[in-house]
């Protein structure tokens, strides 16, 4: 390792750069708040979230009965290193030294964005990767890394919350798939018995999560279409298809369904297959929706990457929240060296609380 051969380039600059990087392009810092953690391994306590146990009304004087304390679930497991590297060969060495050549004082910028692509590029790899397994988590109830979604040399990675039974269900029978618009009952079959079966085992849903495509199949039945459409649009026979706003105004009118809103998640993230070739993906399954209780589904868990610690280490660094990016230099092959590293892992606290429906398969099937 050598040091960078960026021009001129120090860690405050580096530092000053990285910085101005954030994560709101992604969901997972909103429905997995970031959380520091002290070691590689996180623990955390599956609390049953909005479980609310009433006190009793007792006569003054009277022995008060104790409460039984529920029992915890005690959810741990690896926190995973997350990595991503970028490379400027020699030839591109090159072109940088003619650009350094013709830069004067005034034109510093194109030496800063000369490397600050591959900073940028790094730091927003490590936050596309959490954000697919969020997202994964969430429409799966597990997620699984093989040699298709994950090209590096540890392939094989499994986290299963173990969802089952009635909480992952299909379309009812007295339904039909969301994408046959006439006959499919998404909202007053579907979604009602969702509900319903939430409410038999103590739980109350208030989101439904689903993303752009499992909304458009949604928002494109009669069944929605009529029932958004205002009076002046029912007495013409004007079929207009709805927008999210129209359709969670109609549900919070329907007492069945206990105050549930939809959540459309709409992302995409390029993922790098192992042959080369890059897939741009919703991490969000299609033909899925996710019942839960709240929109904070748990944590995602992280520990400051050890290369911190590397003092004597000739590689400049720079952290933001989470995710470490280090440049440094190699002579054979002659390369310079952009790193976004993170130890970090979305944790998906609230799986106990929330159920799942395939809306293309009357049995769960992951929405295939």
């Amino acid at each position: 390792m050598q040091k960078t051969l960026m021009i001129g380039l120090n860690e405050k600059d580096m530092q000053a750069v990285v910085n101005q990087y954030n994560l709101n392009p992604y969901y997972y810092p909103t429905l997995f708040p970031l959380k520091e953690n002290y070691s590689l391994t996180w623990k955390a306590l599956e609390a049953q979230t909005g479980l609310r146990i009433a006190a009793d009304v007792v006569a003054r004087g009277a022995t008060i009965d104790r409460k039984t304390r529920e029992a915890v679930a005690r959810l741990q497991g690896d926190i995973p290193k997350i990595a991503i590297k970028r490379t400027m060969d020699e030839n591109e060495l090159t072109e940088y030294e003619i650009l350094v050549a013709m830069s004067s004082d005034s034109n510093q910028r194109a030496l800063i964005e000369a490397w600050a692509e591959d900073t940028q590029f790094c730091w927003e790899g490590v936050a596309a990767r959490l954000e697919w397994i969020a997202l994964q988590t969430l429409s799966r109830g597990k997620v699984t890394l093989t040699n298709d979604n994950n090209n590096s040399i540890v392939t094989e990675f499994d986290v299963d919350y173990w969802v089952e039974g009635e909480r992952k269900m299909g379309v009812d029978g007295d339904s039909s798939a969301w994408t046959d618009q006439k006959n499919a009952k998404p909202i007053s079959v579907d979604l009602r018995r969702m509900v319903a079966r939430a409410r038999e085992n103590h739980l109350n849903p208030r989101f439904a999560f689903m993303n752009q495509t499992t909304f458009a199949n949604l928002a494109q039945t009669e069944e929605v279409i009529k029932l958004s459409a205002s009076f002046a649009q029912n007495a013409l026979n004007i079929a207009q298809v709805p927008s999210l706003q129209q359709v969670n105004a109609s549900m919070a009118s329907l007492a069945y369904l206990y105050g549930l809103q939809i959540v459309v998640i709409d992302q995409n993230i390029t993922i790098e297959n192992s042959d080369g070739t890059r897939t741009g993906v919703n991490p969000f399954l299609d033909n899925v929706v996710t019942f839960t209780e709240r929109t904070t589904q748990g944590n995602t868990f992280w520990k400051k990457p050890a290369d911190m610690n590397l003092k004597a280490s000739k590689a400049i660094k720079a952290l933001n929240g989470h995710t470490l990016v280090k440049k440094f230099s190699t002579e054979e092959p002659l390369e310079e060296i952009t790193m976004g590293i993170a130890n970090a892992f979305p944790a998906w606290l609230a799986s106990t609380r929330s159920l799942f429906l395939d809306t293309k398969n009357e049995t769960w099937n992951e929405g295939e």
